[in-house]
């Protein structure tokens, strides 16, 4: 008799409507699960539909939080696996920016001229889109750079403090890395190093644009590859949910997996987001690319992530800064068009802008 488990759910996911029926009590899910003919099983007291080595029962999720017992009726054994589900996940949206420096070394460049940091032709943009469909954006940020003479936060006025306060309800800011180099600054990161760093740049992020605008538990690392100690320091500042590739053994080498194995990756491309209840944090998976190819590909590469993730309806969209530029070696001269196509494909198929905190509750975990 070999051992009974779970096949759907796994242990600490995040479930959104696509994974079963909404009720008006929850979500009714289909559990799975692998055990030997002839045993009489139930999942939270629901008895189990045997059909050869799988069984299946109907359970009703009715909160954020919910244990799933499985027991064999006339032996006793028992397993349990954690599911969440989040019931404003589904259908939503968020933009977030990578590599970030170059827009805050204008606007204190210009400090005396701009009035407005959404003068600085980058931030515009946002602003843009913003306004014209409402999108979230999350803007992730180095400390430092040595372009153009050199730059560090420390040199960003406070002026514009008010008025980044007033738009951070749509526009927040968070930890990346120190600077753009070296490449995968996290892969032997130590504890002291990651702490230090994340903690110098959202103490600047609040004194010149205030805690409102600190994005607070969620970030995605610079090349999001990382130690469990770099996610440990994180966890000790506060954060609690990571953003990623988890490519485990993509071909390019960028996995963006931080210290996840093999097996949590292939279960991050099923469900897109899981608890890692050992390090107490909440690891999420980018959706389709909009950064390398031709403009024309966004939408059917939105449409065939969606076919080919059908439990993952949340929508995470990614770009770098540096593209924007025409100095820059990968210069994107169509960045407004691919900002434009994705967020308008968005919002035709149905979804709707939010930030990561407005679709989990951390604490309740």
């Amino acid at each position: 008799m070999f051992k009974m488990k779970f096949v759907f759910p796994a242990d600490c996911v995040m479930l959104m409507d696509a994974a079963g029926t909404r009720t008006a009590e929850g979500i009714e899910i289909n559990c799975i699960i692998e055990a030997a003919p002839g045993r009489r099983l139930a999942v939270n007291n629901v008895p189990c539909i045997p059909g050869g080595n799988q069984y299946t029962a109907k359970v009703t999720l009715k909160g954020f939080k919910t244990i799933l017992s499985l027991i064999d009726i006339d032996t006793g054994e028992r397993e349990a696996i954690t599911v969440f589900y989040l019931k404003d996940a589904h259908m939503t949206y968020r933009f977030s920016l990578d590599d970030n420096i170059w827009f805050f070394q204008n606007i204190a460049k210009n400090q005396h001229i701009y009035k407005s940091i959404f003068e600085d032709p980058y931030l515009a943009l946002l602003k843009t889109m913003h306004d014209r469909y409402g999108t979230k954006f999350h803007v992730n940020i180095y400390y430092q750079c040595p372009e153009f003479g050199g730059f560090t936060l420390d040199e960003f006025p406070d002026k514009y403090k008010s008025e980044w306060i007033a738009n951070s309800h749509w526009l927040l800011l968070s930890f990346h890395a120190n600077a753009n180099l070296p490449d995968r600054p996290y892969i032997r990161g130590t504890y002291e190093q990651t702490k230090f760093e994340h903690d110098r740049i959202m103490e600047q992020i609040i004194r010149f644009a205030g805690r409102e605008t600190f994005a607070g538990p969620m970030l995605t690392v610079h090349w999001g590859d990382a130690t469990v100690e770099t996610v440990r320091a994180l966890r000790s500042s506060g954060i609690k949910g990571l953003m990623g590739s988890f490519r485990y053994a993509d071909p390019t080498g960028v996995s963006i997996k931080y210290h996840l194995n093999a097996e949590q990756c292939a279960m991050m491309n099923v469900y897109g987001v899981w608890y890692d209840k050992a390090e107490d944090v909440v690891f999420f998976r980018y959706g389709a690319g909009m950064q390398h190819g031709p403009l024309d590909d966004i939408a059917p590469n939105f449409d065939q992530f969606r076919k080919t993730h059908p439990l993952y309806t949340f929508k995470e969209m990614c770009v770098h800064e540096q593209y924007f530029y025409p100095h820059y070696v990968r210069y994107m001269p169509d960045y407004y068009e691919r900002f434009d196509t994705a967020i308008r494909w968005c919002h035709e198929h149905g979804y709707r802008p939010a930030f990561i905190k407005e679709i989990i509750d951390f604490d309740k975990i």
